[in-house]
C-alpha cells in the first residue's frame, strides 16, 4: 500500500492529466518510490469518461522519452475520491477552483488533499505569479507540436514536485 497518493487534474482526462501521470510514475520509478507513491489522474468533465488517452498526447510522450503502454481509461473526479488523495495537481486555475469547492463540501473533520497548480512547481514561475497566469495549456484544439510543447513545458515542473512528494514522505515518517 502506497504512503501518498497524488492525483493530476484536466478537463476531459485524455491529455495533459494522464500525461502528468505518465511522467510522474517514471519520476517515482527513477527515484525509487513507486512503493511508496501511488499516482492517477482524472477529469472535471463527465464527457470524455471511458475514453483512451489521446494519440496525440501519447505520441508526444514517446518522443518525449516514455515508453508505452500507457494504461489510461478516462474518469470523472467526485468528492468521495477527491477526498481520498493527499496531493492534487490541476493544470489551470479553473480546475484548482473547481477541486477546492469540492473539497469545501467534506464533512466536518476532513480537511481534505492538498490542491495546487502543476505549473505552481516550474522553476521558471515566479512565486508572485497569479494562478491565471500559470495554466498548462489545452494543446486539445492544435497540432502535434503543441502537444510536444505541453509535455516538455510539464516536465519542468517534475524536479519540484518530486522534492514536494519526499517531503511529504518525510514528514508521515517523522523525519
Amino acid at each position: 500500500m502506497s504512503s501518498l497518493r497524488v492525483l493530476t487534474v484536466c478537463t476531459g482526462n485524455v491529455c495533459r492529466s494522464p500525461a502528468a501521470a505518465v511522467m510522474l510514475r517514471q519520476e517515482m520509478i527513477d527515484a525509487g518510490l513507486s512503493g511508496d507513491v501511488e499516482v492517477g489522474s482524472a477529469g472535471t468533465s463527465w464527457e470524455a469518461e471511458g475514453m483512451p488517452m489521446d494519440d496525440r498526447t501519447e505520441l508526444a510522450l514517446v518522443r518525449a522519452g516514455y515508453e508505452r503502454p500507457f494504461e489510461h481509461t478516462a474518469r470523472t473526479i467526485h468528492l468521495t475520491e477527491l477526498l481520498a488523495w493527499d496531493l492534487v495537481l490541476g493544470m489551470t486555475a479553473e480546475h484548482v477552483q473547481r477541486l477546492r469547492r469540492m473539497a469545501e463540501q467534506a464533512p466536518d473533520g476532513d480537511s481534505g488533499p492538498e490542491i495546487a497548480l502543476w505549473r505552481r512547481f516550474d522553476p521558471e514561475i515566479a512565486a508572485s505569479a497569479l494562478e491565471t497566469e500559470i495554466a498548462v495549456d489545452d494543446p486539445w484544439y492544435e497540432g502535434q507540436g503543441a502537444f510536444d510543447r505541453t509535455i516538455v513545458q510539464m516536465q519542468r515542473s517534475l524536479p519540484a514536485i518530486l522534492a514536494r512528494v519526499q517531503e511529504s514522505l518525510d514528514q508521515r515518517r517523522g523525519r
